[in-house]
């Protein structure tokens, strides 16, 4: 009777272990010290969600903005992250034998160049060619700030020519992802938001998730956040159905995991149609699908950016563990973040950051400001003061807040930057990725 009652305490505990998965009650607890850390000085805002098994096992809302407006229902603008349901809506297309991708852009918009080469295939894999109206062609990239019309944006499309030819070459494309939101349009004969929810939201029960439309309203998005003297300042994002179907929408980490597993399942489409969406095993990008490796784990998915929110999503097969994460407020480089989340998960080393804290003296900004440049660097940097900030902002960039660690000495950690002025000799040094160049103010 010992012996039965022995062996079946080890059954009890072999299936208990086997019951167990990648994201024990200690990793549980070892990601919401790593978040809290971030929170406490004050250098990240936002949400991350892991679900494991089609089960959310991990949330954690962060930051001052978001924690004192509430969590509930919170939504987040997710950028290009809308290209993945863009392209899951071309496969679904695709399997009701409505469209082949390797229908000619010249069906659609005959006027854009080398459309009669182009295929929906490449401008999904960001083959075409085809640049990115993101960034005008005769000035700064701003100009998406304010409302345009459809038929600006396609003109400037066309204005702006091709890269290359058609499948020569691999260049992200945003000008190729708003025709093909145009052309899901001339498909479905509806709104690109309402071909979203009737086909992928409605269906999934993502009552969050959606399209941000021209004259639309909607409650509860979060807003993006850059740091300022020590303080979170609301940021001017761009004006977002200039984005489209290229990145518009708005969504939660929780609804974001949950319609990765669904897709991932079989459940949006079939799955050898996702299958042939993946990117080959030498390739970055698939038909809208990004690979994010991590050492030799390989999850599927998208990022996104906007002005001011930075966001991650991806499903790893192998263990069915899905992440998104949404930082809309960012003081610390985003992508470091979600490294170390996934090394707390596969248990790699990883450190927490330490972070400064050092007042500066105002009284040399009047110094620092000016435009500098070298012979070294293709654009030329403007330092200025904003509101007690120290700005600066590479032609044709957008600007960010230069954090102070010690006597002329910023850094910007998102970018991995770190500036040191010489102000008695009109210079600063530019420490990034390795490389050091001295700019003069000219």
């Amino acid at each position: 009777m010992k012996t039965l009652f022995v062996t079946l305490a080890l059954l009890i505990s072999q299936v208990a272990f086997t019951q167990q998965g990648i994201i024990t009650p200690e990793k549980k607890e070892a990601i919401k010290a790593y978040v809290q850390h971030f929170e406490k000085n004050n250098q990240l805002m936002g949400t991350l969600s892991i679900f494991e098994d089609g089960k959310e096992v991990v949330n954690h809302t962060f930051g001052e903005k978001n924690i004192s407006k509430g969590t509930s229902e919170r939504k987040y603008t997710i950028g290009s992250i809308t290209k993945l349901f863009t392209s899951v809506l071309f496969a679904k297309l695709q399997e009701a034998d409505k469209i082949s991708l390797d229908e000619k852009l010249s069906k659609y918009f005959p006027k854009v160049p080398n459309a009669n080469k182009i295929n929906i295939r490449q401008m999904l894999n960001h083959t075409s060619g085809l640049k990115n109206y993101v960034s005008k062609s005769d000035s700064l990239h701003f100009w998406l700030k304010a409302p345009q019309t459809k038929e600006t944006i396609i003109n400037e499309i066309i204005s702006q020519g091709v890269a290359f030819e058609p499948g020569d070459s691999l260049s992200y494309s945003n000008s190729a992802y708003y025709l093909l939101g145009r052309i899901l349009e001339q498909q479905y004969r509806k709104t690109f938001e309402q071909v979203l929810a009737d086909e992928i939201t409605t269906p999934l029960g993502l009552k969050n998730t959606l399209s941000i439309a021209e004259g639309g309203t909607y409650d509860n998005i979060a807003n993006s956040y850059e740091k300022k003297r020590g303080e979170w300042k609301e940021m001017e994002e761009f004006y977002f159905p200039n984005a489209y179907s290229a990145g518009a929408m708005a969504s939660t980490a929780y609804e974001m995991n949950t319609f990765l597993n669904a897709l991932f399942t079989g459940k949006v489409i079939k799955r050898e149609t996702l299958q042939a969406m993946l990117p080959k095993k030498n390739d970055w990008f698939g038909l809208g699908v990004m690979k994010a490796p991590f050492y030799d784990h390989i999850g599927y998915g998208h990022g996104g950016d906007t002005y001011g929110t930075h966001s991650m999503a991806a499903y790893n097969p192998e263990n069915k563990l899905t992440l998104t994460y949404i930082v809309n407020g960012e003081n610390y480089p985003t992508n470091d973040f979600g490294i170390g989340v996934l090394s707390i998960i596969y248990d790699k080393e990883y450190e927490l950051p330490e972070f400064k804290t050092y007042k500066p003296e105002e009284r040399f900004f009047e110094l620092y400001a000016g435009t500098y440049g070298s012979d070294d660097l293709p654009i030329t940097i403007k330092i200025y003061e904003e509101e007690g900030s120290l700005m600066a902002q590479g032609s044709g960039q957008p600007s960010f807040a230069l954090n102070p660690i010690e006597k002329h000495v910023f850094d910007y950690q998102p970018a991995k930057l770190e500036i040191e002025f010489k102000p008695f000799e009109n210079t600063f040094i530019l420490k990034q990725g390795g490389q050091t160049f001295e700019l003069k103010k000219q």
